[in-house]
Protein backbone atom coordinates (compact mmCIF):
# COMPACT_ATOMS: atom_id res chain seq x y z
CA UNK A 1 0.00 0.00 0.00
CA UNK A 2 1.46 3.44 -1.22
CA UNK A 3 1.36 5.64 1.33
CA UNK A 4 -1.13 8.51 0.79
CA UNK A 5 0.32 11.86 2.34
CA UNK A 6 -3.58 13.01 2.46
CA UNK A 7 -4.86 10.04 4.15
CA UNK A 8 -5.62 10.91 7.64
CA UNK A 9 -5.11 7.98 10.46
CA UNK A 10 -8.63 8.71 11.99
CA UNK A 11 -10.21 6.02 9.75
CA UNK A 12 -7.76 3.52 11.07
CA UNK A 13 -8.38 4.65 14.41
CA UNK A 14 -12.09 4.32 14.31
CA UNK A 15 -11.65 0.32 13.38
CA UNK A 16 -8.68 0.22 15.61
CA UNK A 17 -11.09 1.70 19.02
CA UNK A 18 -13.54 -0.97 17.41
CA UNK A 19 -11.31 -3.73 17.75
CA UNK A 20 -10.33 -3.06 20.83
CA UNK A 21 -13.64 -1.93 23.48
CA UNK A 22 -15.73 -4.57 20.67
CA UNK A 23 -12.85 -7.53 22.17
CA UNK A 24 -13.17 -6.02 25.93
CA UNK A 25 -17.09 -5.75 25.60
CA UNK A 26 -17.52 -9.46 23.88
CA UNK A 27 -15.19 -10.78 26.63
CA UNK A 28 -17.45 -9.45 29.69
CA UNK A 29 -20.68 -11.23 27.79
CA UNK A 30 -18.00 -14.27 27.39
CA UNK A 31 -17.58 -14.02 30.97
CA UNK A 32 -21.12 -13.41 31.71
CA UNK A 33 -22.40 -16.43 29.75
CA UNK A 34 -23.32 -15.31 25.92
CA UNK A 35 -22.06 -18.26 24.10
CA UNK A 36 -22.58 -16.11 21.14
CA UNK A 37 -20.43 -13.31 22.18
CA UNK A 38 -17.27 -15.57 21.93
CA UNK A 39 -17.92 -16.13 17.70
CA UNK A 40 -17.48 -12.74 17.35
CA UNK A 41 -13.93 -12.51 18.97
CA UNK A 42 -12.45 -13.92 15.94
CA UNK A 43 -13.50 -11.36 13.45
CA UNK A 44 -12.84 -8.39 16.01
CA UNK A 45 -9.14 -10.06 16.54
CA UNK A 46 -8.45 -10.42 12.95
CA UNK A 47 -10.23 -6.39 12.10
CA UNK A 48 -7.53 -5.33 15.10
CA UNK A 49 -4.73 -7.12 13.52
CA UNK A 50 -5.49 -5.61 9.90
CA UNK A 51 -5.61 -2.22 11.15
CA UNK A 52 -2.43 -2.36 13.35
CA UNK A 53 -0.30 -4.38 10.06
CA UNK A 54 -1.79 -1.38 7.82
CA UNK A 55 -0.82 1.40 10.49
CA UNK A 56 2.59 -0.06 10.71
CA UNK A 57 2.80 0.38 7.19
CA UNK A 58 1.43 3.83 7.06
CA UNK A 59 4.06 4.97 9.63
CA UNK A 60 6.79 3.53 8.28
CA UNK A 61 6.08 4.90 4.93
CA UNK A 62 5.43 8.25 6.85
CA UNK A 63 9.22 8.53 8.24
CA UNK A 64 10.70 7.33 5.27
CA UNK A 65 9.57 10.87 4.22
CA UNK A 66 10.17 12.43 7.73
CA UNK A 67 6.18 13.84 7.88
CA UNK A 68 6.28 14.59 11.22
CA UNK A 69 2.83 15.79 11.05
CA UNK A 70 1.39 12.57 9.49
CA UNK A 71 3.28 11.03 12.70
CA UNK A 72 1.73 13.33 15.51
CA UNK A 73 -1.64 12.64 13.91
CA UNK A 74 -1.34 9.01 14.61
CA UNK A 75 0.00 9.56 17.98
CA UNK A 76 -2.84 11.34 19.02
CA UNK A 77 -5.73 9.66 17.62
CA UNK A 78 -4.42 6.01 18.91
CA UNK A 79 -3.42 7.90 22.27
CA UNK A 80 -6.68 9.58 23.20
CA UNK A 81 -8.21 6.16 21.82
CA UNK A 82 -6.34 4.16 24.27
CA UNK A 83 -6.27 6.95 27.19
CA UNK A 84 -9.46 5.11 28.47
CA UNK A 85 -7.76 1.49 29.45
CA UNK A 86 -4.70 3.95 30.66
CA UNK A 87 -6.86 5.75 32.81
CA UNK A 88 -9.19 2.52 34.25
CA UNK A 89 -5.82 1.15 35.03
CA UNK A 90 -3.87 4.11 36.45
CA UNK A 91 -7.35 4.61 38.63
CA UNK A 92 -7.51 0.58 39.48
CA UNK A 93 -3.86 1.04 41.00
CA UNK A 94 -4.34 4.84 42.92
CA UNK A 95 -7.58 3.18 44.60
CA UNK A 96 -5.25 0.35 45.96
CA UNK A 97 -2.75 2.11 47.28
CA UNK A 98 -4.48 5.07 48.43
CA UNK A 99 -6.62 2.46 50.29
CA UNK A 100 -3.89 0.79 51.91
CA UNK A 101 -2.32 4.45 52.86
CA UNK A 102 -5.77 5.42 54.47
CA UNK A 103 -6.10 2.05 56.14
CA UNK A 104 -2.12 2.89 57.97
CA UNK A 105 -2.98 6.16 58.45
CA UNK A 106 -6.48 6.06 60.60
CA UNK A 107 -4.77 2.85 62.23
CA UNK A 108 -7.11 1.32 65.44
CA UNK A 109 -6.07 1.46 68.80
CA UNK A 110 -8.53 -1.58 69.61
CA UNK A 111 -6.20 -4.82 69.15
CA UNK A 112 -8.74 -7.41 67.44
CA UNK A 113 -9.54 -4.60 64.93
CA UNK A 114 -5.49 -4.06 64.02
CA UNK A 115 -5.06 -7.35 64.12
CA UNK A 116 -8.13 -8.36 61.99
CA UNK A 117 -6.79 -5.52 59.70
CA UNK A 118 -3.19 -6.83 59.67
CA UNK A 119 -4.51 -10.17 58.11
CA UNK A 120 -7.25 -7.64 55.61
CA UNK A 121 -3.64 -5.93 54.52
CA UNK A 122 -1.45 -9.04 54.48
CA UNK A 123 -4.22 -10.36 51.80
CA UNK A 124 -4.65 -7.50 49.62
CA UNK A 125 -0.53 -7.47 49.56
CA UNK A 126 -0.09 -10.92 49.31
CA UNK A 127 -3.07 -11.00 46.43
CA UNK A 128 -1.71 -7.86 44.36
CA UNK A 129 1.80 -9.79 44.50
CA UNK A 130 -0.17 -12.81 42.96
CA UNK A 131 -1.83 -10.55 40.27
CA UNK A 132 1.72 -8.91 39.41
CA UNK A 133 3.69 -12.31 38.95
CA UNK A 134 0.17 -13.67 37.02
CA UNK A 135 -1.58 -10.84 34.81
CA UNK A 136 0.85 -8.05 35.13
CA UNK A 137 3.03 -9.31 32.69
CA UNK A 138 0.20 -10.58 29.93
CA UNK A 139 -1.70 -7.28 30.86
CA UNK A 140 1.73 -5.24 30.01
CA UNK A 141 1.98 -7.27 26.50
CA UNK A 142 -1.60 -6.92 25.89
CA UNK A 143 -1.07 -2.54 26.43
CA UNK A 144 2.25 -2.87 24.48
CA UNK A 145 0.86 -4.02 21.58
CA UNK A 146 -2.86 -2.00 21.83
CA UNK A 147 -0.23 0.93 22.23
CA UNK A 148 2.41 0.21 19.55
CA UNK A 149 1.30 2.73 17.07
CA UNK A 150 1.36 5.65 19.46
CA UNK A 151 4.95 4.10 20.38
CA UNK A 152 6.08 3.80 17.03
CA UNK A 153 5.12 7.33 15.67
CA UNK A 154 6.35 8.78 18.55
CA UNK A 155 10.09 7.19 18.70
CA UNK A 156 9.67 8.25 14.83
CA UNK A 157 8.87 11.74 15.91
CA UNK A 158 11.94 11.81 18.67
CA UNK A 159 13.98 10.35 15.88
CA UNK A 160 13.34 13.45 13.32
CA UNK A 161 13.30 16.01 15.90
CA UNK A 162 16.61 15.35 17.13
CA UNK A 163 18.39 14.82 13.67
CA UNK A 164 16.36 18.35 13.15
CA UNK A 165 16.73 20.06 16.49
CA UNK A 166 20.15 18.41 18.12
CA UNK A 167 18.08 17.05 21.32
CA UNK A 168 20.62 14.71 23.10
CA UNK A 169 20.10 11.28 23.50
CA UNK A 170 19.52 11.54 26.78
CA UNK A 171 16.87 13.54 26.26
CA UNK A 172 15.16 11.24 23.98
CA UNK A 173 15.35 8.83 26.26
CA UNK A 174 13.90 10.44 28.86
CA UNK A 175 10.67 11.52 26.41
CA UNK A 176 10.07 7.50 25.65
CA UNK A 177 10.11 6.53 29.05
CA UNK A 178 7.91 9.19 29.77
CA UNK A 179 5.37 7.64 27.20
CA UNK A 180 5.41 4.80 29.65
CA UNK A 181 3.37 6.09 32.57
CA UNK A 182 -0.32 6.85 32.21
CA UNK A 183 -1.60 10.33 31.82
CA UNK A 184 2.16 11.62 31.53
CA UNK A 185 2.83 10.26 27.85
CA UNK A 186 0.15 12.77 26.89
CA UNK A 187 1.75 15.71 28.58
CA UNK A 188 4.73 14.44 27.02
CA UNK A 189 3.49 13.76 23.49
CA UNK A 190 1.99 17.44 23.92
CA UNK A 191 5.48 18.89 25.53
CA UNK A 192 7.09 18.06 22.18
CA UNK A 193 4.17 18.70 19.95
CA UNK A 194 4.47 22.05 20.67
CA UNK A 195 7.49 22.90 21.50
CA UNK A 196 9.70 21.42 18.50
CA UNK A 197 6.68 21.35 15.78
CA UNK A 198 4.32 24.38 17.09
CA UNK A 199 1.06 21.43 16.61
CA UNK A 200 -1.31 20.13 19.18
CA UNK A 201 -2.05 23.69 21.54
CA UNK A 202 -5.89 22.73 20.59
CA UNK A 203 -5.27 19.41 22.10
CA UNK A 204 -3.40 20.53 25.30
CA UNK A 205 -6.20 22.99 25.83
CA UNK A 206 -8.96 20.07 25.57
CA UNK A 207 -6.65 17.89 27.32
CA UNK A 208 -6.37 20.05 30.46
CA UNK A 209 -10.05 20.83 30.26
CA UNK A 210 -11.04 17.20 30.03
CA UNK A 211 -8.23 16.52 33.02
CA UNK A 212 -9.59 19.07 35.26
CA UNK A 213 -13.03 18.40 35.02
CA UNK A 214 -12.78 14.54 35.45
CA UNK A 215 -10.58 15.86 38.80
CA UNK A 216 -13.00 18.52 40.28
CA UNK A 217 -15.75 15.18 39.61
CA UNK A 218 -13.66 12.75 41.60
CA UNK A 219 -13.14 15.24 44.08
CA UNK A 220 -16.66 15.96 44.24
CA UNK A 221 -17.33 12.34 44.75
CA UNK A 222 -15.25 12.08 47.23
CA UNK A 223 -16.40 15.27 49.29
CA UNK A 224 -20.05 14.34 49.41
CA UNK A 225 -19.40 10.11 50.35
CA UNK A 226 -17.17 12.37 53.32
CA UNK A 227 -20.09 14.63 54.70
Amino acid sequence: MKYDQKQHPLLLGILYATAIYGSIVLAILCIIGVAAAMVLIIPMCILFVFVLISQMRNISSAKKEEDVDYCLKTYFVYKYITMPIELTFAGIIGTIIFAIFGIIIHWPEDRLVATLLVFIITLIISSIITFIVTIVPYSLIVFAVIGLPCFISIEYVLGITQKKYGISSAERTIHFLLQMIPVLDIIDGLYISIKYWNRGRGLAIVTAVFTFSVIALVLSFYLVSRF
